[in-house]
């Protein structure tokens, strides 16, 4: 037997908040997690939309049903099946979600940032990772990074933005034990970062969320 695979084009959705125009100044991407769906996700940003303040949330390209009675629906980025295709196709996705949404802009004059809560945290890492775009900010909500991420010839790229780790003390999927592990392979590779807890479980909380924007 012998693996082979096709390209094929595929509509890919997001939701946004906020028109991006001449007045718009800053833009956040945020990625949602596993079995979650961006038209709700999105929702827990609305209090960072303004006249100047946009808010896009890309859907993963993967749906499927959740509950025994198939009256749910959750997307998913990414799994261990064909790993490394999904991966490139999630960049490239992205990489056209940025040109499309900013293409009428001066990026010059836009901050730009990027939130990835849970799975999400390590599709938006291998995206800014992977692409030429430059951001600002880069905050993991409930997520921890690639170990493929933390790549000699990704050292340049994670000083050119400010990155953030937001745990909280009860988050039920990351032990005391993930975080110990995750801080040692942090330190070994002399990442720079702020570390945020809070406490709560594995969510986002409004007041966190407003309490991160404020440092940077």
């Amino acid at each position: 037997m012998e693996k082979k695979n096709i390209s094929i084009s595929k509509k890919a959705r997001y939701f946004q908040l906020g028109k991006i125009s001449e007045q718009t100044k800053t833009i956040w991407f945020v990625f949602h997690g596993y079995g979650m769906l961006s038209q709700y996700f999105i929702k827990k940003f609305k209090s960072l939309e303004n006249n100047q303040t946009v808010i896009i949330s890309p859907e993963a390209l993967s749906r499927f049903y959740i509950g025994k009675n198939y009256d749910r629906v959750g997307a998913s980025w990414i799994t261990k099946e064909d790993k490394i295709n999904d991966i490139d196709d999630n960049n490239n996705y992205l990489n056209s979600l940025f040109q499309s949404t900013t293409k009428n802009i001066n990026l010059n004059s836009i901050n730009i940032h990027v939130l990835g809560f849970s799975q999400g945290g390590a599709t938006a890492c291998r995206w800014i990772l992977n692409s030429s775009i430059k951001i600002n900010s880069f905050a993991l909500w409930g997520a921890d990074i690639p170990t493929d991420c933390l790549s000699e010839n990704n050292r340049g790229k994670w000083n050119q933005f400010k990155t953030t780790l937001i745990v909280g003390k009860r988050d039920e999927f990351i032990s005391d034990e993930n975080k110990k592990e995750f801080t040692k392979l942090l330190n070994a590779y002399n990442l720079d970062y702020e570390l945020i807890e809070y406490n709560g479980t594995h969510k986002i909380i409004e007041e966190v969320l407003i309490d991160y924007i404020q440092t940077l």
